[in-house]
């Protein structure tokens, strides 16, 4: 079955700020949605356009999905603790929400592992390999190149070529949920400490990984494979 792609609106970091904001109100989904069609409808005209940009902000931060309810309330916690890490935090509810999402940063991150630019032309050819080349999936890469674009994590040298743009993840117990959140899509079961602070998903992010904060936080297994010390998720 082919993969459902989902992510196909461009999306701006206000409006996820917003949604987390509207999340403390305890809205019941009506409502819910009232609000971020009042909140939206100031820039975007169009009722469809409105409404799939909306469902795809109600999917990151506000329906109760039972394998990402958890990670959900734990970012919620942070993202009011440590408000200066909201990037990353929304990044991570975006990754743990759309698989179209995940390969892409993953390659985004294989990519420039070697090089310090990407093209689009590059990024659509390595993930149709993967998903087919579909009209929805080549619409959806433009929109969350948008996304990223918007968010601050890549800019653009010229049109169709990009670089990466570096954000410091301040927060230990942040970085710890963004390891966290990036090994659970990542479909490995064990990381070398180098590999977690290599992980290609969360390529914008600069980070400090804690053998001494992952041995402490019962969300992770560390054990001695080989010689080396390996992470695992619980």
């Amino acid at each position: 079955m082919a993969k459902m792609v989902g992510l196909s609106r461009t999306i701006k970091l206000p409006w996820m700020d917003k949604t987390v904001e509207l999340m403390g109100q305890q809205m019941e989904e009506s409502q819910f949605k009232d609000a971020l069609n009042e909140y939206l409808s100031f820039e975007i005209g169009s009722p469809t356009v409105l409404r799939k940009t909306r469902e795809i902000l109600m999917h990151a931060w506000y329906y109760d999905d039972p394998e990402t309810k958890a990670k959900r309330d734990m970012a919620l916690d942070l993202i009011h603790k440590y408000p200066d890490d909201k990037l990353a935090l929304h990044w991570c509810m975006i990754l743990i929400n759309y698989p179209v999402f995940q390969d892409l940063t993953r390659l985004i991150g294989k990519i420039t592992e070697f090089q310090d630019e990407f093209t689009i032309k590059q990024l659509k050819q390595k993930i149709f390999d993967e998903w087919g080349e579909r009209a929805t999936l080549f619409h959806s890469i433009d929109k969350i190149i948008a996304t990223m674009k918007d968010f601050e994590t890549i800019a653009a040298d010229k049109p169709g070529k990009y670089h990466v743009v570096k954000h410091k993840v301040k927060s230990q117990e942040v970085t710890d949920f963004i390891i966290y959140t990036a090994m659970s899509v990542s479909g490995s079961s064990y990381y070398s400490i180098q590999g977690l602070k290599d992980m290609q998903c969360l390529f914008p992010f600069e980070y400090q990984v804690s053998k001494e904060s992952l041995a402490s936080d019962e969300r992770f297994m560390l054990s001695n494979l080989g010689g080396e010390l390996s992470v695992g998720v619980k």
